[in-house]
């Protein structure tokens, strides 16, 4: 490949091209009925959710962080309430808890949790849902990058984000909670559509539209393949880049073969060379991403450390192997130069 050619870290318009006849078929047949806000389509995603990530129940809602701020919400967090959120996650994460009049305590990448706190957040940020020590209050998971790994039976909620971008993406907003308490699973459907039937409590709006649901039950057919397929690009990536990481060049992140990972991104710890090699790659036509995430506080300084050193990689169900292989060729010739 010549350095005119441009690899996309996500192209969603090449993602609706590929799924264009079966999204217009199912689309017109929405609209046609007039069935757009909590209808059959809906449910037929919560189903089919609730059975890929195995809990008895799914809520679907308007988007990932509505699905933090509602598990928040619906424990009762509020004023005087401290909730422990990891450092090294979205915004979103820890907004939330301000949102309510909660005081966000945060953790660092090294750290377990919090301590004297009344729920325990946990963030999947890069695909990866490694084990959770049983901490006797509740616990939320921010899974929002994390759809297909294996989720930790002993948390309350599951919170999920379908932004086009995900593994699973819609084409807006929209978002989840996944859990096997029933009394939790009533109390959210009520709470994301106003409390409409008691109004003694103030709910929210929330509601999963069945335009975005008719989408994303057509994407979810092709969910196990988009699983995979990611899967390949991370196993050449590792491959490739494994004689980098003895050399002391970079950091790979977890290997592929650990069952509680999928590869929302792949993520490449490059040290004091990050900012060099973003700007190379971009002059080679490849679109990467630095992460931000990080809260810019001292007393989390290994979430500080890693975000200045990380680069995420174009890694999606839609990459060819052609440009798979460009990447490669382009870090290892960044490398080469010394």
């Amino acid at each position: 490949m010549n350095t005119t050619t441009s690899v996309r870290f996500f192209d969603p318009g090449l993602d609706y091209r590929k799924h264009r006849w079966e999204i217009r078929r199912e689309l017109d047949r929405v609209l046609s009925a007039g069935d757009l806000i909590l209808r059959g389509d809906v449910e037929a995603f919560e189903r089919n959710l609730a059975q890929f990530v195995g809990t008895k129940h799914a809520i679907g809602l308007n988007s990932g962080t509505d699905a933090l701020y509602l598990a928040l919400k619906v424990l009762g967090i509020g004023p005087n309430s401290r909730v422990a959120v990891p450092s090294h996650t979205f915004v979103a994460t820890a907004q939330v808890v301000a949102q309510l009049g909660a005081e966000p305590v945060l953790y660092d990448m090294d750290e377990v949790g919090a301590s004297n706190v009344d729920v325990h957040m946990v963030a999947h940020i890069s695909g990866s849902t490694e084990k959770i020590p049983d901490l006797g209050i509740p616990i939320i998971e921010d899974s929002c990058q994390a759809l297909g790994a294996i989720l930790n039976p002993k948390t309350a909620m599951q919170c999920w984000s379908f932004y086009p971008a995900k593994i699973l993406g819609a084409y807006g907003d929209a978002g989840a909670i996944t859990t096997n308490d029933d009394e939790l699973a009533t109390e959210l459907r009520e709470l994301r559509n106003h409390y409409k039937k008691d109004y003694s409590k103030w709910g929210v709006n929330s509601r999963m539209d069945n335009i975005q649901a008719t989408i994303l039950n057509v994407k979810f057919k092709y969910l196990k393949e988009t699983l995979k397929r990611r899967a390949i690009c991370a196993k050449k990536y590792l491959r490739h880049f494994l004689p980098l990481e003895y050399a002391g060049k970079l950091v790979l992140p977890l290997k592929f073969e650990q069952p509680w990972r999928v590869w929302q991104d792949f993520v490449l710890d490059c040290g004091d060379r990050r900012d060099d090699l973003y700007e190379f790659l971009k002059t080679k036509g490849i679109e990467t991403m630095k992460n931000e995430y990080h809260f810019p506080i001292p007393k989390c300084p290994k979430s500080l450390e890693y975000e200045a050193h990380t680069l995420r990689l174009p890694c999606n169900e839609h990459l060819k192997i052609r440009e798979i292989a460009y990447v490669i060729d382009c870090v290892k010739e960044f490398y080469a130069q010394g």
